[in-house]
């Protein structure tokens, strides 16, 4: 075999290893890897949690969440988390919006004596909650803008095994009116913690501490969201009331615990039967 015959067929086969490359190149697609997505970016802490933490002269940030969310499978739990995230970048977002840093001049920041250990403050803690079927978190927000005290609110999270985010009309059955019931049922136990915490400080009347003027009934009212905070723990609904809402700050929060056996005939089929 010539010179000139070797170098036709080096030529064919470097056509035929092209023309291969190409037809593989559309026939198998390149494996991409796809990166998680993520809301609030976090620094993974040794017992398991994401925190994130950020600091100027004017204010503080921190918020902790869990790296994974016990569910059925791993794509269940990075969606709870992210929606979780979500949530918690949406408070950040608004905690600064609302306190204007972004238009707060050096003038102001004097004027308002910010500085060293004054300053404004953001703090988002969870506790979770775990049933069957369902995985729940419950956020603590302590919000100090600086004023007579730290304002104290709650932001929650329920999870199905999906991962997808359960909401309070998402358990009961929209045709029976589930709202008028459950409103009353927290009413009377708010009713009842009212006079065991304040009972000897309240006027007395004929049946005991006389609550009239202490209790803001419109907090109690049959709306969604008076009672948009809740969890779910064992066999339990548990609705979570700020501060504020039905009573004056110094009466604290509350957490009213409904047992879904009490409630069961308003559930939806297939809800903690």
């Amino acid at each position: 075999m010539d010179l000139k015959q070797i170098a036709w067929g080096a030529g064919i086969l470097l056509a035929l290893a092209l023309v291969f490359g190409i037809w593989a190149s559309y026939t198998t697609p390149a494996k991409v890897e796809t990166p998680q997505q993520q809301a609030l970016a976090g620094t993974l802490q040794p017992n398991g949690d994401y925190k994130y933490s950020e600091s100027t002269e004017i204010y503080t940030i921190e918020a902790s969440w869990p790296e994974k969310v016990p569910l059925a499978t791993a794509e269940a739990s990075a969606k709870a988390r992210f929606a979780i995230e979500q949530g918690l970048s949406d408070e950040i977002n608004r905690f600064k919006a609302d306190s204007n840093f972004a238009g707060m001049t050096q003038a102001d920041i004097e004027m308002m004596g910010i500085g060293g250990d004054r300053k404004y403050a953001l703090a988002l803690e969870y506790k979770d909650y775990d049933a069957p079927g369902y995985h729940s978190y419950a956020y603590t927000v302590y919000a100090d803008t600086l004023g007579a005290h730290p304002n104290g609110y709650f932001k929650t999270f329920v999870f199905d095994v999906e991962g997808n985010r359960v909401m309070l009309a998402d358990l009961f059955d929209p045709s029976v009116n589930w709202l008028e019931e459950l409103s009353l049922l927290v009413s009377n136990d708010v009713t009842a913690q009212m006079k065991a915490r304040l009972g000897e400080s309240l006027p007395q009347g004929d049946e005991g501490p006389d609550l009239t003027g202490a209790i803001f009934p419109e907090g109690l009212s049959p709306s969604e969201e008076n009672f948009q905070n809740f969890v779910i723990d064992g066999d339990a609904l548990v609705i979570l009331i700020p501060p504020y809402q039905v009573a004056a700050y110094a009466a604290g929060s509350f957490e009213v615990r409904i047992p879904f056996a009490d409630i069961a005939s308003n559930l939806k089929v297939g809800v903690m039967r």
